[in-house]
């Protein structure tokens, strides 16, 4: 498989139980990670996430951490021939049972988001796909605990959760700033991007349509994303 070409870096992804797709686009281009100078990527996969962001804050140093022991080597070898390896570090490790000896000023995650439907019999696919070793609950509590007092945790998960991660936030001390409605055309919801802090003084509401109903890519996602996409959309 030919690596993933974005503008500034490439993605080799034949290892990875999961590719590059539109979330991790949509996630890794409106991550604002002003200011912000240690980031944690969890469930990293490829990498992809970490690379946007370090493509935008040339200040910020990310660690990031993936279970499955194929797609952290795609990511190290993503890291390692890009401009920024030297502000990227790849952990091999289980997030929830991992010891950190740091707080974070920005945490992002692009998480598995089927928590309750059948898991699918390609058990690296499993893992990616379906919380069975990143239950919400759980990533939640650790992140909270892991986020700095001024930190920010964005992530992006299916429309239909988002009361369940709305509360989930709450409970666990962290409050939405961010709310992006994501349709795959107008006034079709597909995901929710979110992002949370400790405290929060307004809520920012939106919406960006991917494509239009002749299925060509908006003007907004274009305008969003023409700083990674290694090609002209259309």
């Amino acid at each position: 498989m030919p690596p993933f070409l974005f503008k500034h870096f490439s993605i080799t992804q034949d290892r990875s139980a999961l590719k590059v797709g539109t979330d991790a686009m949509l996630l890794g281009a409106f991550i604002n990670s002003e200011h912000q100078h240690l980031g944690l990527d969890i469930g990293s996969g490829t990498g992809v996430l970490s690379l946007m962001v370090a493509q935008k804050n040339p200040n910020i140093q990310i660690d990031a951490i993936e279970l499955d022991s194929e797609s952290i080597v795609d990511c190290q070898e993503n890291f390692t021939h890009s401009n920024w390896s030297e502000r990227l570090s790849a952990i091999s490790a289980d997030f929830l049972h991992y010891s950190f000896d740091k707080k974070y000023d920005l945490i992002f995650s692009n998480p598995p988001f089927f928590q309750n439907s059948l898991v699918n019999e390609n058990h690296r696919a499993a893992v990616s796909k379906h919380a069975v070793h990143l239950p919400f609950d759980q990533l939640f509590k650790k992140v909270s605990s892991l986020l700095s007092d001024t930190g920010c945790f964005w992530i992006i998960f299916p429309f239909d959760d988002f009361e369940k991660v709305h509360a989930l936030g709450k409970s666990n001390g962290m409050l939405i700033e961010n709310k992006i409605t994501i349709e795959s055309k107008l006034s079709v919801p597909t995901r929710i991007i979110l992002s949370f802090r400790k405290t929060v003084n307004q809520v920012l509401e939106k919406s960006l349509v991917i494509r239009n109903l002749d299925n060509s890519f908006s003007d907004e996602y274009i305008e969003l994303t023409k700083e990674f996409h290694g090609k002209k959309l259309h």
